[in-house]
C-alpha cells in the first residue's frame, strides 16, 4: 500500500496534459517566463513557439535587453500560428522599430485582443489602424502626457476597426470637432462595450457618446481638484447623443460630471451604477447627481455605493420622490 502511495506522489501528471492545455497555462505567464520553461523537458523545447497569448513587460529588464528579447522571440516564433492576445507594457518612453514590428507581427497574425500600455499611438504601424480581426482594444497612455507635457496623447478618431466590440482607453485626450464636441466613437460599427478611464477633452467641453450598437458604458473621471490639465478639460460634460442599444451605464470617480442628451437614450438605459468616494463634497455634487436620477428615471435597477448615498442624503425627500417614479 505504501508503495502505491509513493507511485501516486511521483506520478508526472503534467506530461499527460495535451499541448493545448499546457499552452493555455503558459498564456498566464509573462512571455519571457513561458520561454524559460523550454528547459523542463524535450517536449517543452518548442512549445513556447506556438503561444497564442503574448505578454511582454519591461519589468526587471533593461531597455536593451527588452528590445533584444522582443526581436529574438518574434524571429524564432512559429509563424504559422495565429496570435490571439498581445499585451505589451514598458516603463520606457522611447520605442524603436522593435515595438512597431511587434504590433505589425500581431496584426499580420490575426490578433483579436490588444492591450498596450504605451505612451505614443503615433508609433504604431499603419496596418494597426485598419486591423480587420481586432475585437478588443485596451490602450493606456502615460499619466504624465496629460499633466506634465505640452503634447498630450490624442486618441485618433479615424481608426478603421470593423470587428471591434470592446474599447478601453486610459489617460487619453479627445479632440473637439466643428460641432463643438468630441465625438470619437461613432465609427466603430460593432462596438458593444466602452470604458473611458480618466481621459480629458480638448477645444470643447462636451464628450459625445454616439454609437448604434453600444450596450455597456463605463466612465471613470478625474478628481474635481484637477478640472484642467495642460492637455484639456477634465470636468467635461457627458452627452448621450445617439446610443439606442445602451443598457448599462457605470460611473465612478471623484467628480460627478454633468449629463445631458437625448431622452430616447436616457429611456434605453436599464441598469445604472454610481460609485463616488467618501471625500466628495455633498453640497457641490448633490444637485448634479439628482439631475442624473431625474433624467434616468426609467431605469430598472440602481446600484450605488454607501458614499454615493452620503452625497444624496443632503436632499432625502427628493431622492425618495425620484426612486418612486
Amino acid at each position: 500500500m505504501e508503495s502505491n502511495n509513493k507511485d501516486n506522489e511521483n506520478e508526472d501528471m503534467i506530461s499527460d496534459l495535451t499541448n493545448e492545455v499546457i499552452l493555455h497555462i503558459l498564456s498566464f505567464l509573462n512571455t519571457k517566463q513561458a520561454v524559460q520553461t523550454c528547459i523542463l523537458s524535450k517536449r517543452w523545447i518548442n512549445l513556447w513557439k506556438t503561444l497564442p497569448t503574448l505578454i511582454f513587460s519591461s519589468n526587471h529588464m533593461t531597455f536593451e535587453s527588452y528590445k533584444v528579447f522582443l526581436s529574438q522571440f518574434l524571429f524564432l516564433r512559429d509563424h504559422s500560428t495565429n496570435i490571439h492576445t498581445l499585451h505589451m507594457s514598458s516603463n520606457y518612453t522611447v520605442y524603436d522599430r522593435q515595438f512597431k514590428e511587434a504590433i505589425k507581427y500581431a496584426v499580420l497574425h490575426n490578433v483579436k485582443h490588444l492591450q498596450l500600455d504605451v505612451p505614443n499611438i503615433e508609433c504604431f504601424p499603419s496596418c494597426f489602424f485598419s486591423c480587420l480581426t481586432l475585437t478588443s482594444l485596451n490602450l493606456s497612455a502615460h499619466y504624465k502626457r496629460l499633466f506634465n507635457m505640452d503634447q498630450p496623447q490624442i486618441f485618433l478618431d479615424s481608426l478603421n476597426l470593423p470587428s471591434l466590440t470592446k474599447l478601453s482607453l486610459k489617460y487619453y485626450a479627445f479632440r473637439g470637432n466643428t460641432d463643438d464636441c468630441a465625438e470619437p466613437f461613432s465609427t466603430f460599427n460593432m462596438l458593444n462595450t466602452l470604458i473611458i478611464d480618466r481621459c480629458v477633452v480638448r477645444r470643447t467641453s462636451n464628450l459625445r457618446i454616439s454609437n448604434a450598437k453600444l450596450v455597456n458604458l463605463t466612465i471613470h473621471c478625474f478628481p474635481n481638484a484637477y478640472p484642467f490639465t495642460s492637455s484639456g478639460l477634465a470636468s467635461f460634460r457627458i452627452e448621450l447623443y445617439y446610443a439606442p442599444s445602451l443598457r448599462t451605464f457605470t460611473f465612478t470617480g471623484e467628480n460627478i460630471l454633468k449629463l445631458f442628451g437625448s431622452n430616447n437614450v436616457f429611456s434605453s438605459i436599464k441598469h445604472l451604477n454610481i460609485h463616488l468616494p467618501c471625500c466628495l463634497n455633498p453640497k457641490n455634487h448633490s444637485s448634479i447627481l439628482l439631475d442624473w436620477l431625474f433624467k434616468l428615471a426609467t431605469i430598472e435597477s440602481l446600484t450605488i455605493s454607501s458614499d454615493t448615498l452620503t452625497v444624496l442624503y443632503i436632499k432625502p425627500l427628493m431622492v425618495l420622490f425620484i426612486l418612486h417614479l
